[in-house]
């Protein structure tokens, strides 16, 4: 759809203005006046009904017979008639642009490798410029930019599975986010290409089949903004289970200060998107970092834009929107450039990082006001994770607003508030290996394995810290060499059809993982009181 989201809405109220006039001027009034009136009265009918015509439209959508097969592309279908496209859909502007046959054989041995941790992969030139081997990869004339995922097992921490996604055009920008459904069956992941060097980017992200690693749809993002169309790149991808039971996945687009729109979806009703929210709902949009409270009801979304992140004082916000009802309440004294978010397991407190101002702010959730604030302990600070009982915040130091090259993360007491004074290790902690730019990190499921895992926007390896020792323990490296953004930890205990995620980036997500942080937090509070 090509024309402003709500536009219609502003139609139809004018038309009823205009009657509204047209019925006070039936005396009184000179006749040419009056003509005058009907005729701008029968103009806005009509702009009226071909807009809300456009609404009834999805835009252009190809099918794929099997994958690889293209069919013709289609005629542009009414909502529904594609079995994806609705109403949230269009007024988001995520397009549907084709669907596969995603069937296959599994994508690796699920009997062997049950636990796994999925993470994304692209070129992003460290390793293609820093060793010799890269250098000489890069010189190879078929050589081309690429972007998908891979699965890691969790325990023996070796590669089980790989994937490489495109569609038809040049890979201009890999996937910054990774993200899989509450029940593990589908992965979400981004990339934007052009077909040609003048072309516009074009966003994609593909939904695949996480059992066959083939992709069930791919979608792009275009729509309305200040004046125009604009597409984002896809960045970072979250799912949980909201109050009422529902699955739910969140696509968060855009760089930057000035994010959005973010589609969430509903990946049981064929991942049709649930809920839109756009510039309409929350305004500004900032980096586009969201997150589910703990019981599921809200989404935490990052308010911020380029001149918020340029002021003289902080002035950005949170949003804290219902994800329900789509009504929102603003949070405000955040810094600069609201980024990561996470939240405490008994729905008390919301912990923000300010990447501008390398501070960490603490919401009361009951209160939605910021109760209190403290340094990160770090330089340009991003990601957000939490220990077992809430006692310390692992901070990602990437270097945002910076150098962009961090290789360290500062701790936080949550106890004091304030960064963790400790003999065991320096602040920052460094993390060594081709750590830099780091950007994520996620708490392992298993508390006796008591780990976090870290993704390294400008290295490539994902590193991980053991939370009894304070020591890096492992780099597991790419199978491409290439980097790594999002997270994700999901279990298939009971096989393909009954997979489950434990954590993301935004903290845990399964039920037994958020009990087992509850009890312990609950513990310690008492412990520490």
């Amino acid at each position: 759809m090509k024309s402003k989201p709500g536009h219609w809405r502003w139609l139809a109220v004018l038309v009823v203005v205009l009657m509204v006039a047209l019925t006070a001027c039936t005396s009184g009034v000179a006749q040419e006046d009056y003509d005058a009136l009907q005729a701008e009265l029968d103009q806005a009918k009509t702009d009226l009904e071909a807009a809300q015509a456009q609404i009834g439209g999805a835009p252009e959508a190809s099918q794929v017979v099997q994958a690889g097969e293209l069919a013709p592309a289609l005629e542009p279908v009414a909502i529904g008639d594609d079995g994806w496209t609705n109403a949230e859909s269009v007024r988001g502007g995520l397009i549907l642009v084709a669907t596969f046959d995603s069937s296959g054989p599994d994508a690796w041995d699920i009997t062997k490798h049950p636990r796994v941790y999925y993470t994304s992969e692209s070129y992003a030139g460290s390793y293609f410029e820093a060793t010799d081997e890269g250098k000489n990869l890069k010189a190879d004339p078929n050589f081309e930019n690429f972007a998908g995922y891979h699965v890691i097992d969790a325990y023996t921490k070796e590669v089980v599975f790989s994937n490489l996604l495109s569609y038809q055009g040049s890979i201009t920008r890999g996937p910054h986010g990774v993200g899989v459904s509450p029940d593990g069956k589908w992965v979400y992941v981004g990339w934007s290409e052009s077909v040609d060097p003048d072309a516009d980017r074009i966003n994609y992200v593909a939904i695949v089949n996480a059992r066959t690693g083939k992709m069930d749809k791919l979608l792009k993002q275009e729509s309305y903004f200040e004046g125009g169309m604009r597409g984002q790149a896809l960045h970072h991808i979250q799912a949980w289970t909201d109050a009422e039971g529902n699955d739910r996945v969140i696509l968060q687009w855009g760089f930057g200060a000035n994010g959005g729109p973010h589609h969430i979806l509903d990946p049981n009703d064929n991942n049709r998107v649930f809920r839109s929210i756009t510039y309409d709902d929350v305004k500004p949009m900032g980096h586009p970092f969201t997150t589910p409270s703990p019981d599921g009801h809200y989404v935490y979304i990052s308010m911020g834009a380029n001149w918020i992140r340029s002021n003289h004082s902080p002035a950005a916000a949170i949003a804290k929107l219902d994800v329900n009802t789509g009504e929102s309440t603003i949070i405000e004294g955040v810094g600069w450039h609201p980024i990561g978010i996470t939240h405490t397991q008994d729905g008390k407190y919301t912990y923000v990082i300010d990447g501008h101002s390398s501070h960490v702010y603490k919401i009361d959730d009951e209160l939605n006001e910021v109760v209190d604030e403290t340094s990160a302990g770090v330089a340009g600070p991003y990601g957000i994770c939490l220990n077992w009982d809430e006692t310390q915040a692992w901070v990602d130091g990437k270097g945002e607003g910076s150098h962009n090259r961090g290789n360290s993360m500062g701790v936080i007491d949550l106890v004091d508030f304030r960064p963790w004074r400790t003999t065991l290790f320096n602040q920052p902690f460094y993390l060594g290996g081709s750590a830099s730019s780091i950007d994520h990190c996620a708490l392992h499921p298993d508390p006796e394995v008591n780990e976090i895992w870290v993704s390294n926007m400008n290295g490539w390896e994902t590193i991980v810290v053991n939370l009894d020792t304070y020591k890096v323990t492992d780099y597991i490296a790419t199978p491409h060499h290439g980097d790594t953004h999002g997270m994700a930890f999901v279990w298939y205990d009971g096989g393909w059809d009954n997979g489950e995620l434990q954590a993301d980036m935004g903290g845990p997500k399964s039920a037994t993982m958020k009990a087992e942080v509850l009890k312990r937090a609950t513990e310690a509070a008492a412990a520490n009181s």
